[in-house]
C-alpha cells in the first residue's frame, strides 16, 4: 500500500505541535544502538579472545560485487538462494576463495561462471567456506563464482537474522549484521575493509514487501529487484520483510535530489508521518555541513521492524517499532542514523576497535542538531546529558581488539566520550577549523567509500590547524580516565585591586597508560560577585596549578566549565586529604523509551559479576513487580518491562519508580549490595 504522506521539502518539525520544545530528557543513542541482552556472550576465561580476523587467504582477493538471488520464508525463519561473488586477485595468484559462513547454515553447491564455467569442490568447517577454484586467478584478473546456500539462521551478535510478530499479529523479518553477523545468514567475506556493490533479487510470500539497501529496479509478481551501486561493507547489507505501508516524498535541497521513502507497519503510518516530518530539514542541515548525500539519486528512509533499537543501513535505516511514537521524542535518533550515512557508511572504520569514528561522530551530530534547533542552550543541555556522569565507565575510546563480545565495542563510551572528544576538539581549534576538518575528512578521495582509522582523522586535523595534536588524541583515545578537579579560590586586595587566585588540582585516579600524568585541556572559569560576571579561559596542564586574575570586586563564586566544553567531573570535597576513590561498580544508565508504551528497557552496567534484583513500585509505594535475575558477567544489563504487574494485569498510565539491587564483589574485593533507582512513565 502506497501513501504519499510526508510533508514537502522544507517542512520543519516546528510545524507540528509539541516537536519544537527542547527535550528535558535526551534519548541515548548508545542504548538504542546496542545489543539484545539475550545475545550477549559471556566473557569467560575460556572464551576465545579477539574480534574475528580475516583468514589469511582472504587477503589475496578483493570482492567487487555481490549478486544475491534469495527466497525467504519469514513464518519459518528460513532463507535460501545463491550469491554471485565477483572478485579480483590482488597481489598473488588465487587458487581458493574463502568465505565466512556460520556452520549452522548449509552450502549446497558452488560453481564458477568466469573465467570458465565449472563445478567447484568446497569444504565447510569452523565457520569458513573454503572453495577450490581448480585454477589460478592471476593478480589483477577477475573471477566469478556462484554459491548456493540455505538454512534457518540463528540470532547473532547485536541482532543477526530474526523473525518476529508485530502488535498487529503480522510476521516481520529483519536483519542487522553489525558488527560481524553477516556470516550468520549468508556467505560473504565479512570484513568491513572489503566494500562491494550489491544487487538483490528476492522472492517473498504474497502480500509482503522486501526492503533492501539501494534502489528498487523492478517488481515482477512476488520477486523484487534492488541495486546498490556504491561500495558498502557486508555489515551494511540488510533485509526487512513485512506487510508495509509506504510513505513517499521527493526531496530537493542541499543534500541533493532523491526520494524519501519509509516502510512502516500500517498501524504506525500516521505516527511515523509526524515523527519523520523533520527529515527534510535534517537533510538540508547535513548537506550544508557535510556535503551531498553519499548515495546520490538513491532513496533514504526507514524500514520498521520489531525492535527497541535502530541501525544505519545505507539508504534504508532499520527502525524499531518502539521508536515510532508520533510525538517526536526520538528526533535526535533520526539525525544520528542520518549522520551515519556520512560517518560510518561513506567512510567506515578499518576495524571495530575504531568504532568511535562511527558512533562518536553520529552522536556529536545529534549535539550539532540540538545547537542548530535550540541554540547554545540545546548544545549545552545535550552535552551535559552525555557527560561522564551518565555512567559509561573507565575505558579507552579506541577499543581493545582482544575482546570477543560484540557488545563491548558498542558500549556507551564509543558514543558519548566520542562525541565529547569532538566537542573539545572544536573548542580547541575553533569553529571554522573544526568544520573544515570534517569536510576535508569526508572529501578525502582515499577515504570516501573506503575505510579510515583514528590516525587518518588526526592527520586531517593537523593539516588544517598546522598543529601537532598527538597529545590531544593520545590522552583522549588511549587513556582510560578523565580529569577530576578540586578547586578553591581567594581574594587578595592590593592597591585597590583584587588579585583573585584560583587553585585547580587534577585528582583523578592513575590510569594504566600514563599513570598520574596530568591531562592538558582548555578550561573556562566563570568568576562572579557583586557587579562582577566574567569568564576567563586557561590552559590546564599540571596536577596542581595556580591562576591569578585581576578584577575590581570580590569573587564570591568560581564555576569551572560553565558552558560544558570540557569532559570532567568535580571532586565533592575540595582540597580534602586522602586518595580519590573509585566509582561505585554499578552504574545506572537511562531507561528508554521514557515515557513508554508498550515496553520500556531498564538499563544498568556493572564492572564485575553481580546477581541483580529488579523491583518496580507505583507512587503509593506498592510493589507491582519483582524479578530476581541470573548472575551476569561484567557489562551492561537490561530488563524489559511491559507495563504489567506480577499477575500479568495491565497497569494504568502513570509514573512508576524502579529499584535495582546488585550483589557481588568488585575488583577490589568490596562487597555489595549496591542500589540504583530511577523513574519511568507509562502512557497508555
Amino acid at each position: 500500500m502506497l501513501l504519499c504522506l510526508a510533508p514537502g521539502p522544507g517542512s520543519a518539525a516546528t510545524d507540528l505541535p509539541g516537536l519544537d520544545i527542547m527535550p528535558t530528557v535526551w534519548p541515548q543513542s548508545c542504548l538504542i544502538e546496542t545489543v539484545d541482552p539475550s545475545l550477549r556472550e559471556d566473557r569467560r576465561a575460556d572464551t576465545p579472545q579477539g574480534m574475528p580476523l580475516p583468514d589469511a587467504r582472504q587477503e589475496l582477493f578483493d570482492v567487487i560485487h555481490y549478486g544475491l538471488t534469495l527466497e525467504v520464508m519469514p513464518d519459518y525463519g528460513w532463507i535460501g538462494g545463491r550469491v554471485n561473488v565477483i572478485f579480483k586477485a590482488v597481489t598473488e595468484p588465487v587458487t581458493q576463495v574463502v568465505l565466512d559462513l556460520n556452520d549452522p547454515m548449509l552450502c549446497v553447491a558452488v560453481t564458477m561462471d568466469y573465467p570458465a564455467p565449472d563445478t567447484l569442490s568446497y569444504s565447510h568447517a569452523d565457520d569458513l567456506l573454503t572453495i577450490e577454484l581448480g585454477r589460478e586467478i592471476p593478480p589483477g584478473m577477475v573471477g566469478s563464482i556462484q554459491v548456493a546456500f540455505l538454512g534457518q539462521p540463528q540470532p547473532d551478535g547485536l541482532f543477526g537474522f530474526r523473525t518476529d510478530t508485530n502488535a498487529a499479529g503480522n510476521t516481520v523479518l529483519a536483519t542487522v549484521s553489525e558488527p560481524w553477523s553477516a556470516r550468520s545468514w549468508w556467505p560473504c567475506k565479512d570484513d568491513p575493509r572489503d566494500k562491494a556493490s550489491f544487487s538483490t533479487q528476492i522472492t517473498v510470500p504474497d502480500g509482503m514487501t522486501p526492503v533492501c539497501i539501494g534502489d528498487l529496479l523492478q517488481v515482477q509478481g512476488d520477486t523484487w529487484s534492488w541495486l546498490e551501486v556504491d561500495p558498502v561493507s557486508t555489515y551494511h547489507y540488510s533485509l526487512a520483510v513485512a506487510d508495509y505501508t509506504e510513505l513517499v516524498d521527493d526531496y530537493v535541497g542541499s543534500a541533493g535530489s532523491f526520494q524519501i521513502h519509509h516502510y512502516l507497519f500500517p498501524e504506525d503510518a500516521q505516527d511515523a508521518e509526524l515523527d519523520f516530518a523533520v527529515l527534510p530539514d535534517m537533510l538540508d542541515f547535513c548537506g550544508d555541513l557535510f556535503g551531498p548525500y553519499p548515495f546520490p539519486g538513491q532513496k533514504y528512509g526507514m524500514a520498521e521492524c520489531v525492535w527497541d533499537e535502530a541501525m544505519e543501513h545505507p539508504t534504508a535505516v532499520t527502525w524499531g517499532d518502539v521508536l515510532v511514537t508520533g510525538d517526536g521524542q526520538f528526533e535526535t535518533i533520526i539525525i544520528h542514523e542520518l549522520a551515519h550515512q556520512w560517518f560510518g557508511n561513506l567512510i567506515t572504520p578499518t576495524d571495530w576497535s575504531q568504532i568511535w569514528l562511527n558512533e562518536g561522530f553520529a552522536t556529536y551530530c545529534e549535539a550539532l542538531w540540538a545547537e542548530h534547533k535550540w541554540g547554545s542552550s540545546g548544545l549545552y543541555n545535550f552535552m551535559g546529558s552525555h557527560n561522564w556522569g551518565f555512567g559509561y565507565g573507565w575505558d579507552t575510546l579506541v577499543k581493545n581488539p582482544d575482546v570477543t563480545d560484540p557488545a563491548y565495542y558498542f558500549n556507551p563510551i564509543a558514543y558519548n566520550k566520542g562525541a565529547w572528544v569532538l566537542h573539545m576538539l572544536r573548542r580547541w581549534v575553533g569553529n571554522d577549523a573544526f568544520f573544515t576538518i570534517l569536510r576535508n575528512y569526508l572529501e578525502d578521495p582515499d577515504l570516501r567509500y573506503g575505510n579510515a582509522t583514528s590516525a587518518d582523522f588526526q592527520r586531517h586535523c593537523e593539516a588544517v590547524t598546522g598543529e601537532d595534536l598527538d597529545w590531544f588524541f593520545h590522552q583522549w583515545l588511549y587513556r582510560q580516565t578523565h580529569p577530576v578537579y578540586r578547586m578553591g579560590w581567594s581574594n587578595v586586595w592590593q592597591d585597590g585591586r583584587n588579585y583573585v587566585s584560583v587553585r585547580l588540582q587534577q585528582v583523578q585516579i592513575p590510569d594504566p597508560l600514563d599513570g598520574s600524568a596530568p591531562f592538558k585541556v582548555q578550561a573556562d572559569m566563570r568568576l562572579t560577585g557583586a557587579g562582577l560576571d566574567t569568564t576567563v579561559t586557561v590552559v590546564n596542564d599540571q596536577l596542581d596549578q595556580l591562576y591569578t586574575f585581576i578584577v575590581d570586586a570580590d569573587v564570591t563564586q568560581v564555576v569551572l566549565d560553565p558552558d560544558r566544553w570540557l569532559l570532567h567531573t568535580m571532586d565533592d570535597n575540595p582540597f580534602a586529604s586522602g586518595t580519590p576513590t573509585l566509582p561505585q561498580p554499578v552504574h545506572m544508565l537511562a531507561a528508554y523509551p521514557n515515557p513508554f508504551n508498550p515496553r520500556c528497557r531498564l538499563v544498568w552496567e556493572a564492572d564485575a559479576a553481580t546477581h541483580d534484583r529488579v523491583e518496580i513500585f507505583d507512587l503509593m509505594g506498592r510493589r507491582v513487580i519483582a524479578r530476581n535475575l541470573e548472575t551476569a558477567a561484567a557489562g551492561p544489563r537490561t530488563f524489559v518491562w511491559d507495563g504489567r504487574n506480577d499477575s500479568g494485569r495491565d497497569l494504568p498510565s502513570g509514573t512508576y519508580l524502579y529499584r535495582i539491587t546488585s550483589e557481588g564483589h568488585d575488583k577490589d574485593g568490596a562487597t555489595g549490595p549496591w542500589r540504583l533507582q530511577g523513574k519511568i512513565q507509562l502512557v497508555r
